[in-house]
């Protein structure tokens, strides 16, 4: 088996697991408990203040990308990168599961968005630019799914397995700029990691788990933004 067909088997891998564990895993409810941050702390009238605030990073590097590039998919990408800082700083505001899709919903369509790009550079323009609305949509779906029927396994879906997805496609495939996107996962990571350990990181630092969480993830967006940016003349 060439190393192409192995890393297109691979790839496949995760969405495969996916939809073998919707089978198997039961319904995954949204604890209310997700809203009870470390830092609730109010600053200039603006309460939770350092958990709206940090979500500055993603309008950066949204409008960054949105000036930059005309192609629909970095347009998803990007617009879903900005509207996340309007959806996380209106959910942090005052925290509760029915703000919490407003929260989510840009996001799923930056992750989504950015898997396309990702099927484009790695098995060509045509299936990447086909699966671009599907994927998206898939992402809508997912959240519109949690908030109709109290299953987060579609939206948990959509989140990690494009995390899983694009460094097999970096190990396999010729991707530009590859350094890029390697910086925006190891971000990414962390910043997950930081999110779990909110209060512990409250309890040490002056910010939080979950503000640092926002920062670094702000920041993995713009290296996302500098890998579209080296690896344009792949979307020409």
């Amino acid at each position: 088996m060439n190393r192409r067909r192995l890393g297109l088997l691979l790839f496949l891998l995760p969405p495969v697991a996916g939809l073998i564990a919707w089978v198997f895993v039961s319904p995954i409810p949204q604890p209310e408990s997700y809203h009870a941050f470390a830092d609730q702390r109010r600053l200039l009238g603006i309460p939770n203040f350092w958990d709206v605030v940090s979500n500055l990073p993603f309008a950066v590097a949204g409008l960054l990308g949105l000036r930059a590039f005309r192609d629909l998919g970095s347009r998803f990408l990007f617009a879903g990168i900005f509207l996340t800082t309007i959806g996380s700083a209106y959910y942090h505001w005052a925290p509760d599961t029915p703000r919490l899709a407003w929260d989510r919903l840009p996001m799923t369509v930056a992750f989504m968005s950015l898997l396309a790009l990702i099927i484009q550079v790695s098995f060509g323009a045509k299936i990447g630019q086909r699966l671009l609305l599907p994927l998206v949509a898939a992402g809508v779906l997912s959240v519109a799914w949690w908030r109709l029927a109290g299953d987060l396994r579609p939206y948990v879906f959509v989140q990690f397995a494009p995390m899983l997805m694009i460094p097999i496609a970096l190990l396999f495939f010729d991707i530009r700029a590859r350094r890029e996107l390697w910086i925006a996962i190891g971000l990414y990571g962390l910043a997950k990691i930081a999110e779990s350990l909110d209060r512990e990181i409250y309890s040490t630092f002056l910010l939080s788990g979950h503000t640092l969480k926002h920062l670094l993830a702000g920041l993995s967006t713009f290296w996302i933004y500098r890998w579209r940016r080296g690896a344009a003349t792949a979307f020409q």
